[in-house]
C-alpha cells in the first residue's frame, strides 16, 4: 500500500513540478490538471483496508520487536535465576559435605562406631549430590518453561503477521490500480 501511494505521489510530482513545462499547463503533451484529477480519483477509490494495510504492517513489526525484546529479557531472567539456583545448590551441597566431614571426624574418634560413621558420611554426601542434581534439574525445567512460553508468544505474533499478509495478498489490483477481490471482474 505504501508503494502504491508513493508511486502515485511520484507520478503527481512528475506531472506537476517537473521543470520541463511547455506553455504553462502541458508537460510533453500531458495535461497537468487532468493527471492530477485522475491521480486524485485513484487515491480516493482505494479501499480503506488497503490504506490501513501499511498501519497493520507497522503494528505487526512493533509487536514482533516487543516480543523479541521480551524474549531476550525472559531468557536473561531465566539464565540469572538458573545460575542463582545452581549457586545455592552448590553452597548447600558444600555445607552438607562440610557437616558430613565434621560428623565423620567426630565418629572416627570413637573407635567402636567407626563403621557406622563411614556409612552415614557416605549417605550424607549422596543425599547432598541428589539434592544438587534435583535443584539443577528444577532450574533447567524453569528455563525450558520460560522458553516454551516465549516460543508460543512468538508463534502467535507470527500467525497474526501471516494472516494480515494473507488478507493483503487475497486481493488483485485492477487495470487502474484499484484493488478488486480475486475472481471478480472490473467493469470499465
Amino acid at each position: 500500500m505504501e508503494d502504491i501511494l508513493a508511486l502515485l505521489e511520484e507520478l503527481q510530482l512528475l506531472a506537476t513540478e517537473d521543470p520541463r513545462t511547455i506553455g504553462g499547463r502541458l508537460t510533453y503533451g500531458l495535461d497537468k490538471q487532468e493527471i492530477n484529477l485522475v491521480i486524485g480519483k485513484i487515491k480516493a477509490s482505494l479501499p480503506d483496508d488497503l490504506r490501513n494495510a501499511a498501519q497493520y504492517k507497522k503494528d505487526s513489526e512493533k509487536i514482533r520487536e516487543q516480543a523479541s525484546t521480551d524474549a531476550e529479557q525472559a531468557l536473561r531472567n531465566a539464565q540469572e535465576e538458573g545460575a542463582k539456583l545452581i549457586e545455592q545448590a552448590k553452597a548447600q551441597a558444600a555445607d552438607l559435605i562440610d557437616q558430613a566431614k565434621q560428623h565423620q571426624e567426630y565418629l572416627v574418634s570413637q573407635s567402636e562406631v567407626l563403621k557406622l560413621s563411614k556409612a552415614q558420611a557416605e549417605e550424607i554426601r549422596n543425599s547432598a549430590e541428589r539434592e544438587a542434581a534435583q535443584t539443577r534439574k528444577g532450574a533447567d525445567q524453569y528455563a525450558l518453561d520460560v522458553l516454551s512460553r516465549l516460543e508460543s508468544t512468538i508463534d502467535k505474533v507470527s500467525g497474526h503477521v501471516k494472516a494480515s499478509r494473507g488478507e493483503l495478498t487475497a486481493q488483485e489490483v485492477g487495470p487502474i490500480g484499484v484493488a478488486v477481490p480475486r475472481g471478480e471482474r472490473i467493469r470499465v
